[in-house]
């Protein structure tokens, strides 16, 4: 019973990034969009977009997503005239020209305003611009009515995003950022693990780049998903839970700190060929044992762990880098178990 359950649950990092609560958020969202799609005579000609609208701009996170929609709907809106400027000067004579020559300004106009990405949103209305004209009452193919189609239907599907984004953030933004940090704790605990492993002579050593640089991605991901949140407008956090989500965004640098010193030390293990000594170990396997204790969704203390942590370390003379550098990580772990006192 328990591998069927296994086979078929969502892992536990999934479960600590909402995946549960963001496919129950999804479903609403894409049930009320389609029915009040069909409600207006515009957008039940095109629910395609009203339904991608939805999706596009549900916010997986503890944000209202206010202003990614507005980012939707200004670059759907560029794409949009971008291409029907093109389409209507050209005759309304789409050949694999326009559609090269639309994607082509779309694009520029895009990366002029943010040379880091382009909108999958932009890219898409050139296309349908193209691909799906309209026709006025008179059987000729209208620019205004595709365009007209596009950002009602567009923009029906943000406003249904937008309000399901605040009604689960009202519901449940208290719960969110800590299981963000919770799951940021299993990521820098996979890190020690590798790092203890690799300096015992028990890793390989050829596997972990790729696994420290997915660790580092999604650490970066929830630091970035809390930065967000502290600066999110339209969710009515206190001063209270802002402080919260402060000392939070703390313990995640705290973390991601932890980590790149560990990465360090396997490259200093890699180019000199230097391991473990048999305390040394021993302190990562402590931090791992605590680490391994902390549920950072539930209210925990750890003061005699910290003492006696820093008590092994500063006993250790004379280090040189890799000494050093678990000082370092030590001292990052005692401050970070510190910190967590204060989560309310």
């Amino acid at each position: 019973m328990k591998q069927v359950m296994n086979l078929i649950g969502l892992k536990r990092e999934a479960l600590l990034l909402d995946s549960g609560l963001y496919i129950l958020k999804a479903m609403a969202a894409i049930s009320i969009g389609f029915i009040l799609g069909q409600a207006f005579s515009i957008t039940r000609l095109d629910m395609i977009s009203v339904l991608l609208g939805v999706m596009y701009n549900l916010e997986p996170i503890n944000v209202s997503g206010v202003r990614g929609g507005l980012n939707q709907l200004l670059a759907s809106t560029l794409g949009a005239l971008c291409t029907g400027m093109l389409v209507y000067l050209m005759g309304y004579n789409v050949t694999f020209l326009t559609v090269a020559l639309g994607i082509g300004l779309t694009l520029y106009i895009a990366l002029k305003i943010d040379y880091r990405m382009v909108s999958p949103v932009a890219i898409f209305t050139s296309i349908y611009m193209t691909q799906l004209l309209q026709k006025d009452g008179f059987g000729n193919p209208s620019v205004f009515l595709t365009f007209r189609l596009r950002i009602a239907a567009l923009g029906l599907g943000v406003l249904v995003a937008l309000l399901f984004n605040f009604l689960f953030s009202v519901f449940y933004y208290r719960s969110i950022g800590k299981k963000r940090l919770e799951f940021v704790k299993v990521q820098g605990l996979g890190g020690l693990k590798i790092t203890r492993d690799i300096l015992s002579g028990t890793g390989v050593k050829d596997d972990y780049q790729p696994i420290m640089a997915g660790i580092f991605s999604d650490i970066e991901m929830v630091k970035a998903n809390i930065e967000m949140m502290m600066k999110e407008k339209f969710v009515p956090f206190n001063k209270k839970e802002k402080e919260n989500l402060s000392i939070l965004y703390t313990i995640v640098k705290q973390i991601k700190t932890i980590n790149h010193l560990a990465y360090d030390c396997i490259y200093i293990a890699e180019s000199y060929g230097t391991k473990f000594s048999e305390e040394q170990k021993q302190v990562f396997d402590r931090m791992i044992e605590i680490l391994q204790k902390i549920d950072f969704t539930h209210k925990n203390t750890y003061a005699e762990e910290i003492i006696q942590i820093k008590t092994e370390v500063d006993q250790q003379a004379n280090p040189p880098r890799l000494d050093e550098n678990i000082k370092l990580i030590v001292h990052q772990f005692n401050e970070l178990l510190i910190v967590s006192q204060e989560i309310n």
